[in-house]
């Protein structure tokens, strides 16, 4: 799985491409790390996420994450999550992080 962030304004773009993941896995994913995981992701950064949309863009899931009013989210924090949330069963990360578009 690849994934690649971008920033606009307060909230951050993550591009995920992962053919074996539907839009709506990769929501759930996240919702449940925001909801009951915050004390076991080894960034916390989700606790900071306010709102998370999710969208489809060919073969990529498109989140826009927007942090809760008061917070910044921090690109590194997210990938550290992402890296975590979206890990396989087995409890290996195979997430590898795509350059930023600035």
């Amino acid at each position: 799985m690849d994934f690649r962030m971008e920033r606009h304004g307060d909230k951050l773009l993550v591009h995920i491409v992962d053919a074996s993941r539907t839009e709506q896995g990769v929501f759930e994913r996240i919702n449940s790390c925001r909801g009951a995981s915050w004390w076991s992701c080894p960034s916390g950064e989700c606790a900071k996420i306010g709102d998370c949309e999710t969208l489809r863009d060919g073969d990529a899931t498109v989140l826009t994450l927007t942090p809760r009013p008061g917070e910044t989210l921090s690109s590194a924090g997210i990938e550290e999550c992402l890296r975590y949330v979206l890990a396989d069963a087995t409890g290996t990360t195979t997430a590898k992080a795509m350059p930023s578009a600035r």
